[in-house]
């Protein structure tokens, strides 16, 4: 069992600013870890390598347009919850370390923000921005969600993410998308459990995806299909259309998410979660390397006239 630990200044501060417009909490919020936390991560998201600083990210998170949107006694509201349920507090935790070596969470923190993505993480910390439309409609869904940043923050403690601005060759480009399959999957596959005992699979689209064999052997195909097309190449600097790969990994079929949460799914189910957890450690390449082991047999089994899948 791990011990819940989430960091509320930034949240708290933020929403006093959206409610009295006092510009002068804006520094004291670009001051919290949280805030660091949030600048670290659009640093190393930076293709060019020169993300905002914390002060400059919150000046443009907090004053944004879309802000003028958000609902503070909501959010308040999905705070309180996270602060006083402490069930559901050692649940997301517990179900985060389930699916990581053992003491991978043992430092694991858990910010809780507004205004930046729906959730991430960099360095082993993890973060959720509770104002997310995605909790509007599912307040529940913020609870899942956890579980996935944790996962994250734990998994980063044996395999940071590389910064994008060092990203030179396709090759580096095709270890990234490895990578951000591996760490995603494995993710969204953490949540899974929790979300099928509380029927909460058909809550997100993701887990949707994975209900429909047919659907994911298309997203499969097409997945392993732009992998290749970087990883089997002799590597060359990268061009700025290379950089779309990762729009199609992340968003519309969401590749790397579903295929990758797949791939998890089945090394569990016919190797085990201790196997699963062991590919954490050595890294992405293992991962991909025992799930092809699958694939492999699979081949040889249908060649044999004995599919076993």
């Amino acid at each position: 069992m791990v011990s819940p630990w989430m960091d509320t200044q930034f949240v708290h501060l933020a929403l006093e600013f959206l409610e009295t417009g006092d510009r002068e909490l804006l520094p004291g919020i670009a001051e919290t870890r949280a805030a660091r936390h949030l600048a670290a991560h659009a640093q190393r998201a930076s293709v060019a390598g020169s993300g905002p600083n914390a002060e400059e990210l919150i000046e443009q998170l907090l004053t944004s347009v879309s802000m003028a949107d958000v609902d503070p006694e909501a959010i308040r509201a999905k705070l309180s919850w996270m602060e006083t349920d402490c069930n559901a507090q050692l649940r997301c935790w517990n179900e985060a370390a389930a699916c990581l070596p053992s003491g991978a969470l043992s430092e694991g923190v858990l910010f809780l923000t507004v205004g930046y993505d729906i959730g991430v993480a960099v360095s082993g910390q993890a973060s959720l921005n509770l104002a997310h439309p995605h909790f509007t409609e599912n307040p529940g869904e913020i609870w899942f969600y956890s579980v996935h940043e944790l996962h994250h923050a734990g998994f980063q403690k044996y395999h940071d993410m590389q910064a994008l601005a060092d990203i030179r060759t396709t090759g580096d480009l095709a270890d990234l998308v490895m990578y951000l399959t591996t760490m995603e999957g494995l993710a969204v596959h953490a949540a899974r459990r929790w979300r099928t005992e509380s029927g909460a699979l058909e809550s997100d689209s993701d887990y949707v995806a994975l209900l429909d064999p047919e659907r994911m052997d298309v997203y499969e195909k097409e997945f392993f299909r732009l992998y290749r097309g970087l990883a089997e190449v002799r590597p060359r600097p990268v061009e700025e259309g290379d950089w779309e790969i990762l729009g199609r990994m992340s968003t519309a079929d969401r590749l790397w998410y579903r295929v990758g949460a797949r791939m998890a799914n089945r090394i569990q189910e016919e190797l085990g979660r201790d196997a699963l957890i062991e590919t954490i450690v050595e890294g992405p390449a293992a991962f991909f390397g025992l799930y092809a082991e699958l694939a492999i047999k699979d081949s040889c089994d249908r060649d044999s006239g004995n599919p076993t899948r």
